[in-house]
C-alpha cells in the first residue's frame, strides 16, 4: 500500500506548501527504507533513523514508521540536536533551514565507514557528500540522488527510486 502510495506522489509530484513540507518528507523518508537495501552487516538491531533538530519531521516520521519495520529490524526513529549526538544510525536527516553548510562535510566525516544514508534538503548538498537532496521544484518536493556517495557507502538503490529521482 505505501509502495502504491509513494508511486502516486513522485508520479503526480504532489504540490505542498509550508504546512505539508515535513509531512512529506517523512513520507518520502519512510519508503526510502523500502527502496534502499543495507549491506548484510547492517540487518540486525534496530533500524535507526536520526533527525536533527527538525522537530516537525521527527514527529512524522515517528507517525508513518510507528511498528513498521524494515526486513525483520524495528524501526526506531531518533531526534538529535546536533550532529554531535549521532552515535549509530540507518538514515540521518539534516535539515538546512536554521543551519551551518559545513553540517554534510561534519555527517559525512563522522559516520565515515558506515553505510548511513545522508538525506538532505539543502540546493548543492549532494556536492558536499549528502546521498539524496529534497528540493522543491515549482513547488514541488522532488529527490535527487547522490550515485556516488550511495555506492560509497554501500547502498544498493532499486531502480524505481532511480528513475523517479529528479535529474
Amino acid at each position: 500500500m505505501k509502495r502504491i502510495l509513494f508511486l502516486i506522489i513522485a508520479i503526480v509530484s504532489v504540490s505542498i506548501s509550508n504546512a505539508q513540507d515535513a509531512k512529506y518528507k517523512a513520507m518520502f523518508i519512510s519508503n526510502f527504507t523500502k527502496n534502499i537495501e543495507w549491506p548484510a552487516s547492517e540487518r540486525t538491531g534496530d533500524f535507526i533513523i536520526c533527525v536533527v533538530n527538525q522537530n516537525e519531521v521527527l514527529g512524522q516520521l515517528k507517525t508513518y514508521t510507528n511498528g513498521k519495520s524494515v526486513g525483520t529490524q524495528p524501526i526506531s526513529v531518533v531526534g538529535v540536536k546536533s550532529i554531535d549526538e549521532v552515535s549509530k544510525c540507518h538514515i540521518l536527516y539534516l535539515s538546512f533551514a536554521d543551519s551551518k553548510s559545513e553540517k554534510i562535510e561534519t555527517a559525512k566525516s563522522k559516520l565515515s565507514g558506515t553505510s548511513a544514508l545522508i538525506v538532505s534538503d539543502r540546493p548543492g548538498a549532494l556536492k558536499n557528500g549528502s546521498c539524496i537532496n529534497f528540493l522543491l521544484v515549482d513547488d514541488k518536493l522532488k529527490y535527487e540522488l547522490n550515485k556516488d556517495a550511495l555506492s560509497e557507502r554501500k547502498l544498493q538503490v532499486s531502480a524505481y527510486l532511480e528513475n523517479n529521482s529528479y535529474k
